[in-house]
């Protein structure tokens, strides 16, 4: 099945009792991991998004992954009454029985992680080890346990916010708005969201997250569990999740400070890091670095096509190529992606940035060839070599503002470069698609030196 230029794994069912639980099952290795997903899910939507399958397949390299639809969501059977967390916890080993897993890895957020907990304590025979991210014992406040849900986020509001707003987007609105100022990922999540339940069966997992109550397993959970909790998540407290560190027999608190996702769907990736720490003591991926990227583009490049044929217009960009790469070389920059006639680059510093896009803009000029040029500085994420990060989508959205010959750049840029004999001439305040806030631009004026 391919859907959104990707392809999503096979679904397959587990019979669980009276009802089909639907599953997937991706990679191999050592070991299983199997997800446990908050509130709702639909499994064959979830692998429409490319930031998820980038989550499967750093898990998949410390394992075999299982993810399942809970019974109520996705393509999972859906009652019309509540469902206990034993009930969820049998249907996850009836997962496990499906798919061939004698014993897993648990991964949990949310009531998916309570989830995860009652199943280890149920049947200790089938589980290594779990990793319970924002899980509360009790979904309400009661005597020992005075948190629950009532206390980070509001009951009444989380209820009306599902109610009122479900197939809208409206908790990732409300909670996650950096998010989900993201029409890429607003989109996909509407859509998410609309074929994992339908509002009533919406409200009514959320009932049941409000009515869990796992303290009583607790101990009786042999296996060593990792809690993660997310100190930046605004008005949810640390102290539930130290609470059921302390109360499992072998819990460990990481408390860690991400929050550049939406938790009730998947942690970000940094916490995958955090997982793979916990199960192998290893921190394979993705290094955070300070980056000033560029991005330049051929403008008019389909018209040079059209005009100069095929075989002069492909010498032509590999002349174009070449010259950049020298330039590449000669200030310092790393190359990161090359496509179409469009180049990617890396530098240590902003001004050696703006330079080399100068100097690769009078060399294009030479050959005959318009180019323009966007600069932004930011955090981004190297894995190999490969570059990601908010920082690469601003560069390319700040180049196609350029005219020919111009090079562009954030204000950010021009803040860091004070003093270096660069000048700049305010190009006005925009709008860049797909990346929230309005953003002031300056052309850069002086020569390249």
């Amino acid at each position: 099945m391919r859907r959104s230029g990707a392809v999503i794994p096979d679904t397959a069912f587990a019979r669980s009792g009276d009802v089909d639980i639907a599953y997937k099952v991706v990679g191999e290795g050592a070991r299983d991991l199997l997800v446990a997903f908050p509130l709702v899910s639909n499994v064959d939507a979830f692998f429409e998004l490319a930031e998820n399958r980038e989550f499967v397949r750093r898990l998949a390299a410390l394992g075999r992954v299982i993810l399942f639809d809970k019974r109520g969501a996705g393509m999972s059977d859906r009652g019309t009454g509540p469902v206990s967390v034993e009930q969820h916890s049998d249907d996850l080993v009836a997962v496990l029985d499906a798919a061939g897993s004698a014993r897993a890895v648990l991964l949990g957020w949310f009531d998916g992680g309570a989830i995860c907990l009652v199943a280890a304590a149920r049947h200790p025979d089938r589980v290594e080890s779990v990793v319970a991210a924002e899980v509360l014992a009790s979904g309400r406040r009661r005597p020992g346990f005075p948190w629950g849900f009532a206390s980070p986020f509001g009951e009444t509001a989380m209820r009306e916010l599902v109610t009122l707003g479900w197939g809208q987007a409206a908790m990732a609105r409300t909670m996650a708005p950096d998010w989900a100022g993201d029409a890429r990922l607003l989109d996909w999540l509407i859509r998410y969201e609309r074929l994992s339940a339908p509002p009533s069966g919406a409200v009514r997992v959320l009932e049941d997250a409000l009515a869990l109550d796992i303290r009583g397993y607790l101990a009786h959970v042999a296996a060593p569990v990792l809690v993660i909790h997310d100190e930046g998540y605004p008005g949810v407290p640390l102290e539930p999740f130290r609470w059921l560190a302390d109360t499992l027999p072998e819990g460990r608190l990481q408390v860690v400070r991400h929050a550049d996702g939406a938790p009730f769907i998947l942690p970000s990736d940094d916490l995958v890091d955090e997982i793979e720490d916990f199960l192998v003591g290893t921190r394979s991926g993705a290094r955070r670095e300070l980056a000033s990227i560029v991005f330049t583009d051929i403008v008019g490049s389909t018209e040079e096509l059209a005009g100069s044929g095929d075989l002069r217009w492909g010498n032509l960009l590999s002349a174009h190529r070449e010259s950049i790469r020298r330039s590449l070389s000669t200030f310092g920059g790393r190359e990161v992606n090359t496509a179409g006639d469009g180049f990617v680059a890396a530098f240590a510093l902003p001004s050696s940035a703006i330079r080399f896009a100068q100097d690769a803009i009078g060399a294009a000029d030479g050959m005959g060839l318009g180019l323009r040029a966007g600069v932004h500085c930011g955090e981004v994420l190297v894995r190999d070599d490969d570059t990601v990060g908010i920082a690469v989508h601003v560069a390319a959205r700040v180049s196609a503002l350029a005219g020919t010959g111009e090079v562009l750049v954030t204000d950010t840029v021009r803040v860091l470069v004070e003093g270096s004999g660069l000048t700049f001439r305010p190009a006005g305040e925009h709008s860049l698609k797909g990346v929230p806030g309005v953003w002031s631009l300056f052309r850069v004026e002086a020569p390249a030196s």
